[in-house]
């Protein structure tokens, strides 16, 4: 099986604290950088090329999903919304005669959907980087065909090489239990089947790899350790001829330092699967560059290398993610810089220093930054008499506990209710932003006028009219109770208002257009203490002119902002009355 889910009544790690390849290999990489984008949460730019080369991979499994035996090569996209067993096979002479030439027509349904989707997807990230318009789409969409020649090789491979027993066994319908996402769900014989030697159309299906439903929700089939520290996700895992070959997907041309950890997540990959496998190594590793039609094919580990690398990666879970680290435990000690040409080709390493790319050199040690980070204190603007008590990040409480009465309820068909909740004659909106959080409804199911309540970790605010709003997230919850419990507070009772000081991280800039069809904008800041980070946002015109002057490493202290909470991000709003005050300058 390609789906290893969590044991939910062992798992005591959760979704959110596992390894992944990627963190491992970013902690080889260096342990500071690892610090800044796991721990700190610190985002790189979005470039275009991110958000391309999942478009390929979308692509490319979408026209993996179909079948030349029912779907024409000029059908529309969404051919298969009903399902594969709502479909007729066609007939011999409607079969295509070059399947590569269908795989290219069936690329062109799919691409450019995809490809605008994506482009919505990056003009609306805080963080994109770069212009959208100085990459070729085009070349982007042959990616997906080559891809697809790829995956025909295999096809070919498979007619040529399928025993009988197999294609038997496929005609009279066996499936795996999990099998590759093909939109069918009838049982008994394929559709497909015929007699005689294995057809094309048939070997298509046979050979069809397992990979990510695009419509399954994200992160819902990963694979998970038994003891659930490590979760990875396959791009393409073929599994006819009794053999296993994992293929990793990237819409690349394969050169520079990344390609060698291409080949580390290969070999975890080929760890996880042997470990959820009884002891399985998988026959075939290979990195597919679709932007060089290159194959790179990786030796598998061995029985002991996977034991060696299972249990390094088990201590490095327990280093980094299964107990307190501190910035002092992820030194700055990048590792060499990598060299590799196109096609994962290992040359000489380079000269350059890893850090001379590194996205947060301004705040390393090993850049221009140092380690001594802001932490609370006081600030006196210029020219003002009062001094200002700054409060440290891990130190601001953005959430409520509140013991209260529900003053009206109004259900709303499949969503959660519209409340509005009374304490000591003051009136307050509950918005249920999230109705059910790890399986469980974040409010009770039945609620009328007069029930008490306790509202757990709420995030109070204000709305446009200056009503107060108490917010459920993923991490607050409602719940009938007789009595107030120790540290409930009034309607009234919250710190309104709060100063902080932390080093800038990066800016954020997002736009777009209302319901009304009026354009708006808001830009933000991520800044960095000893105790954490928070994101500082606001709209556009809120913010004074020396917003654009910021740069990574600077210094400023933000006074009379509001908070407001999204599970463990905080964020701190810049509204009528808050100021910024530059405290130092990186270059200074």
């Amino acid at each position: 099986m390609p789906v290893q889910i969590a044991d939910a009544e062992s798992d005591n790690i959760g979704p959110f604290n596992r390894l992944s390849a990627s963190q491992a290999n970013t902690w080889d990489d260096c342990p500071r950088l690892w610090w800044y984008q796991n721990k700190m949460r610190l985002k790189f730019p979005q470039t275009p090329p991110l958000f391309l080369g999942r478009a390929v991979e979308e692509c490319v499994c979408r026209v993996l999903m179909e079948s030349p035996g029912i779907v024409f090569n000029t059908a529309p996209a969404d051919v298969l919304s009903k399902g594969a067993d709502h479909l007729l096979p066609l007939l011999d002479n409607e079969l295509p005669s070059d399947f590569m030439a269908w795989c290219a027509s069936r690329v062109d349904a799919h691409w450019p959907g995809i490809r605008d989707a994506m482009h919505a997807e990056w003009s609306k990230d805080a963080r994109k980087s770069g212009n959208w318009h100085e990459y070729s789409m085009d070349t982007y969409r042959d990616m997906c065909v080559t891809a697809l020649g790829m995956h025909m090789d295999e096809v070919t491979e498979c007619k040529d090489t399928v025993s009988q027993e197999e294609l038997t066994q496929w005609r009279d319908g066996d499936r795996p239990t999990i099998p590759a996402p093909d939109g069918r769900k009838n049982t008994g014989p394929h559709p497909l089947a015929n007699s005689g030697d294995c057809t094309l159309v048939e070997a298509w299906e046979i050979a069809r790899p397992w990979f990510v439903d695009p419509d399954a929700p994200q992160f819902s089939l990963n694979v998970i350790h038994p003891e659930h520290w490590f979760q990875g996700e396959y791009d393409l895992v073929y599994r006819n001829g009794g053999k296993i070959r994992i293929m990793d997907l990237k819409a690349s041309r394969g050169g520079g330092d990344r390609s060698g950890n291409y080949v580390e997540q290969l070999r975890i990959y080929a760890m996880l699967w042997s470990i959820t496998h009884n002891g399985q190594i998988p026959d075939a590793l290979e990195v597919w560059y679709a932007g060089v039609n290159v194959r790179k094919v990786i030796q598998p580990p061995s029985s002991q290398e996977i034991e060696s690398l299972e249990s390094k990666l088990s201590d490095l879970w327990q280093e980094i993610k299964g107990s307190e680290i501190t910035i002092d435990d992820c030194p700055p000690i990048p590792r060499p810089v990598r060299g590799y040409s196109e096609g994962g080709v290992k040359i000489d390493d380079p000269e350059e220093p890893r850090c001379s790319t590194c996205d947060w050199a301004s705040l390393c040690p090993n850049g221009t930054g140092d380690d001594d980070l802001p932490d609370g204190g006081q600030h006196q603007p210029p020219g003002d008499i009062k001094v200002y008590e700054l409060t440290p990040f891990g130190k601001l409480k953005p959430r409520v506990n509140i013991f209260c009465e529900v003053f009206s309820v109004t259900q709303v068909p499949e969503k959660p209710p519209n409340l509005t909740i009374q304490q000591d004659g003051g009136f307050a909106f509950v918005r249920i932003m999230v109705g059910e959080s790890e399986g469980e409804l974040t409010y009770p199911a039945e609620l009328e006028k007069g029930d008490k309540l306790r509202l757990i970790g709420v995030v109070p605010s204000t709305n446009w009219k200056g009503e107060l709003q108490l917010k459920v997230d993923p991490h607050a919850r409602i719940e009938k109770a007789s009595e107030a419990e120790d540290g409930d507070i009034g309607l009234f009772e919250f710190q309104a208002r709060w100063n902080v000081v932390g080093r800038i991280a990066y800016t954020t800039y997002k736009s777009g257009v209302s319901k009304n069809g009026k354009p708006w904008a808001r830009k933000g800041i991520v800044l960095l203490d000893e105790s954490g980070r928070i994101a500082v946002e606001g709209w556009d015109n809120a913010w004074p002119s020396i917003f654009n002057t910021l740069k990574q490493g600077d210094e400023i202290a933000v006074l009379n902002t509001s908070l407001d909470a999204w599970a463990i991000d905080v964020k701190a709003n810049l509204e009528k009355g808050s100021t910024l005050h530059v405290i130092s300058r990186a270059d200074d």
